[in-house]
Order: C-alpha cells, then structure tokens, then sequence
C-alpha cells in the first residue's frame, strides 16, 4: 500500500513539473503581468508611414589623393584630370661613364602607358600633350592650388602618339630633355629630374586610368624606355621608372532632372540625407534599420569599374555635414544595378535616443574612381523611388 501511495506522489510531481515547464503561457497568467510591462515588436517603413526627409548633394573639399592607386587623365561629363610624373634611372657605371663622355648615343626614348579604367565612352576621342615641368613638386601634399601655380614649359616634348590598342599608349618624348635627365642623374651629385605635365587636349572626350606607384599593378606601371647606342660597340634598351606620380581632380556639380543627389569620386561630391524617424516611440529599443537607395542610371556615369560600396557617416550637423566620430561608417552595397543597401541599426538608435541629425553619403573608392551615381531623391514624384528606410523596433505599451 506504501509503494503504490509513493507512486502516486511520485507521478503527481513529474505531471506538475511537466504543466510548469510549458515554454507557450496560455492566457490564464497573461493578466497577471502588469500592462506597462506588456512590448510589441513593430515594423514599420518610409513608405508606409511616409517619414518626411529631405537630401542635398554638395563639393567638399580636396582629397588626399596620394594614397590612391590609380592617376588619371582627361575630361568627362562634369570632372576633368590632369597628371604629373618623374622617372628615375638605374644605369651601371659603364653607362655613366658613356653619358658623361659623350660617347652615347641616345636613339629613341619613349613612354609606355597602360590603361586600366575608362570614364565616358571608349570610342570617345582622347589626346594629351606633354610638358617639361621646370620646379620640384612633391606629391604627398600637391593640390589644385600647386597646380594652379605650377611651372611648366608651354613646348609640348612628346609626339607620335600611338592609341591603336586599347590596352597600350605609347609616345615619343623629346630626346633632347632625356639626354638632360640622364646626364643630371650620371653626375656625381646624381640631381634628380622635375618629371612632365600631361594636360588633355581640348578634343578629348573621356578620361583614363593608369596604375599609380602605389599600387599592386607594378607590372603595368608607366614606364620610359630608352634605345642606347655606343657606335661599333653596342645598341641596348634601358628602362626608367616613374620615381612619383600626381593627379589632380576638377569638377562642378552636376545638373538634376530627376531631383537626384549624387556622391562622385574625385572631386568628391557628397549627399545628406535626413529622414524623420519620431513615429517610432522614444524609449524603442531598434532590432534592425535597413536603408536602401536607388539608383538613377540616366544621370549617373559609371567608369568600367564599378563602385561596389557606398558609404554612410552618422553627422551631428544636416548642413554643416560634421561627422560623428563616436560611430564608425557603414557600407552600403551594390546590391544589384539599381540599388544600395545596408543595415544602420546602430545609427537609427541614436536618432531615437539622443537626436536625429541624419547622415552623410559618399563613395567607398572616391581616391580610386571618378564614377558618379546618381541616387533618386527625397523630392521625387515616385515614391518608391525615394530613400526607402524599414524599421523593426520594440516598445512598451
């Protein structure tokens, strides 16, 4: 009789463990919980709820461009570049000892040039001349200002400019400037030449790309080829590379149809954006901010590499455009042809929590590309077209 009441006992508790573990509460408990306690989890979007916003697209200033890894050449649409190169020589002491007694013979001297980006269309026209540039430059810290006070000899010293292939420039340069150079760097003082201006011609209707000394691309980097002789001795070709290297953007903003904004490279141009998030209740906690843009490919012009990613900064300041440095940037990615995304939860949180100031929108590659894309709008007449936010949030009753 005991062993069946402790049976009993036994299988009562593991019943009422079991009604006690349910992981779904029924309603019989649910109004035990006081109702200020009771959270909703909420989606809600620009277009649903037509948060007003509003953008603007601006010049900023000059970049850095030093740390890019391409130079460039030629005008375009809205931006135009010009480019600034020296070379440096390796020649064993047989050689110097020929250059300084006169005894070689400098044949041809030439430049090779490989194109790895085109801006505009690539049957557009494109020429350039080339000039002695007459003081020392320094391209860690040249400017549109250096430029602009630069001197340089109006005389072109280059011709034959070969385009026939696509992937390879060549040209003649002035034998008589390259005899100066190497017999500057075979004196014992070894000067250094001040290297040539390139400027596009004004027939030239797109702008090229080459590999800057900084990059990965040291197989294609421009190079000066020189075609030596000493009489009843020998013929050989020696090759001088380009020591440094400098280009230098100009631009004005673009003109709209379509109430764009835009983010270009180069020059750069910068957008803000600002969408007004206080339909979302003050204490909300944001599980996910998903912002989308769009893109108007009829006014944008994308050079034969595209920009993957756009980049977003959170700003204490819509028309001062001061970023906040306490939040890192974020990518946007290129989702497809006609739109970047990506997640500003962290950014949306603070609008809701602190203050709302909106955001700054530029391209990830604007040291590396001179693309312009345009994005539809705050004003547009579509609105599926305009900035498109979606936010999961969760609050109290």
């Amino acid at each position: 009789m005991l062993n069946k009441l402790f049976r009993f006992f036994m299988i009562s508790i593991l019943i009422i463990g079991l009604i006690s573990c349910d992981d779904n509460p029924t309603s019989l408990g649910s109004n035990l919980l006081p109702n200020q306690d009771l959270i909703n989890v909420t989606q809600i979007n620009s277009l649903d709820a037509a948060f007003e916003q509003k953008a603007r697209f601006y010049n900023t200033d000059t970049l850095d461009l030093a740390s890019s890894t391409k130079i460039f050449l030629g005008k375009n649409g809205n931006v135009e570049s010009t480019m600034l190169m020296k070379f440096l020589f390796f020649f064993p002491d047989s050689i110097k000892k020929a250059i300084l007694g006169d005894s070689l013979v400098l044949k041809n001297a030439f430049i090779e040039m490989q194109p790895i980006y085109t801006k505009g269309n690539t049957n557009n026209s494109f020429d350039f001349t080339v000039h002695e540039i007459a003081e020392d430059w320094n391209s860690l810290d040249f400017t549109i200002a250096n430029l602009e006070a630069l001197q340089f000899n109006n005389e072109n010293v280059s011709s034959n400019h070969d385009f026939s292939n696509d992937t390879l420039i060549t040209l003649d340069l002035n034998k008589a400037l390259v005899e100066n150079w190497m017999k500057l760097f075979s004196s014992e003082t070894q000067e250094a030449n001040y290297g040539i201006y390139f400027n596009f011609t004004n027939t030239t209707e797109k702008i090229l790309g080459f590999p800057a000394i900084s990059s990965a691309e040291d197989t294609r980097l421009t190079r000066l080829k020189l075609i030596v002789e000493v009489p009843n001795n020998y013929t050989d070709t020696l090759t001088a590379i380009v020591s440094s290297d400098v280009h230098v953007v100009k631009g004005k903003l673009p003109a709209t149809n379509n109430n764009n904004i835009f983010v270009q490279g180069g020059i750069p141009i910068h957008s803000n954006l600002f969408v007004d998030v206080s339909k979302v209740p003050k204490y909300s906690i944001i599980n996910k901010a998903t912002l989308k843009l769009h893109v108007d490919e009829s006014e944008s012009e994308i050079g034969t590499i595209k920009t993957d990613y756009l980049k977003v900064a959170l700003i204490n300041d819509y028309e001062l455009s001061k970023t906040n440095t306490d939040y890192s940037v974020i990518n946007l990615e290129l989702d497809s042809l006609s739109y970047y995304t990506g997640d500003i939860t962290k950014y949306v949180q603070e609008w809701i929590s602190t203050g709302n100031n909106g955001l700054k929108l530029f391209t990830a590659d604007e040291v590396e590309s001179l693309n312009k894309i345009a994005i539809y709008g705050s004003e547009n007449t579509d609105l599926k077209l305009r900035p498109y936010l979606e936010i999961i949030y969760t609050s109290k009753n």
